[in-house]
């Protein structure tokens, strides 16, 4: 890992730490969310999960990934550098051209997911500057990011 992604996340796990989450960067396997509520059981016993939900200051870099409340959804950073969403172990989005350039991804502080290479270029964003609270990784297959007042400002249209 290089000089800038140690940095970013070591500066995502300082955040998830300061939230009162967890921080966890595994090898091959998604990492634990930063926030992430409850599960709850359903009127007919079935198990609810909620969305994992990441707070702006989350990073991560090759090989880790975020993952929705049920584990469904998985948005990965792979080890050749693509940014990707999996539905039921199903690649269903990827940052556009931006394949084989990515090192890290981060939820700035100003709103914005921007996926950056190894030399700290940006190569993709969602253009949610100014506008990004939560980031979520949903349930239903979509990972989403969310204003202040809970409307998404932007989407990979993936939810089934």
């Amino acid at each position: 890992m290089n000089a800038f992604c140690r940095y970013l996340a070591t500066a995502a796990v300082t955040a998830a730490l300061a939230l009162g989450g967890t921080a966890t960067a595994v090898a091959a396997a998604p990492a634990a969310p930063a926030q992430q509520s409850a599960s709850a059981e359903g009127a007919e016993g079935a198990r609810i999960m909620a969305n994992g939900d990441f707070a702006r200051g989350t990073t991560i870099c090759k090989n880790m990934a975020l993952t929705s409340g049920n584990g469904r959804t998985v948005l990965r950073l792979q080890e050749d550098g693509n940014l990707v969403v999996y539905r039921d172990g199903r690649p269903v989005w990827q940052a556009p051209n931006a394949w084989s350039r990515g090192n890290c991804a981060v939820f700035q502080n100003d709103g914005n997911f921007v996926l950056y290479d190894a030399g700290g270029n940006p190569v993709w964003a969602s253009g949610t500057w100014r506008q990004g609270q939560t980031l979520s990784v949903q349930d239903d297959g979509n990972v989403v990011i969310y204003d202040a007042r809970g409307r998404a400002v932007w989407h990979t249209n993936t939810a089934s």
